[in-house]
């Protein structure tokens, strides 16, 4: 008896395990998009060859943005915390005067953003190494968040 009621318990387990996964691939998984370093990138950039066809948007103040996207027009693009940039030197100039904020960063990313189907759907340029990206397929939106966040700095003056 006591193998029977071992045996229905991992066929419990094992179940509730593959529903869990089942679940999560259903409700938001699918919609996380993600970045990845481009060497290629950064030098579309040093070159002043980067895609004209994006939609360019900064964060953070106008004179020191804390990171530069260009979006795929196909995509709405939520512009909360973000402003639009004109292509051409005012773009460059946005890049060329990113801020560093964080202690001991001192390497500008460049970097594509990927989409749930593996399809390049953006660019990012920061001295934040990444942040949070959510893209919806279906109806052609994404979401970009601001990489700073006050808190993380290490020497944060509520310390």
């Amino acid at each position: 008896m006591k193998t029977n009621l071992t045996h229905v318990g991992l066929k419990i387990t094992a179940s509730l395990v593959i529903l869990f996964f089942l679940i999560a691939a259903g409700c938001g998984i699918h919609s996380a998009g993600h970045m990845k370093h481009s060497p290629e990138l950064m030098e579309q950039y040093r070159e002043r060859t980067l895609p004209k066809q994006l939609s360019y948007f900064y964060c953070g103040r106008e004179n020191l943005p804390y990171a530069v996207v260009g979006i795929d027009p196909a995509y709405a693009f939520e512009t909360k915390l973000w402003f639009p940039i004109e292509f051409g030197p005012e773009l460059y100039r946005k890049i060329d005067h990113l801020s560093n904020l964080e202690p001991g960063q001192r390497r500008k990313y460049a970097r594509t953003i990927i989409g749930p189907a593996g399809k390049v759907i953006g660019v990012w340029f920061s001295f934040y190494y990444s942040t949070g990206v959510i893209v919806d397929d279906v109806n052609h939106k994404i979401k970009v968040f601001n990489p700073y966040k006050p808190e993380s700095r290490r020497y944060h003056m509520y310390r």
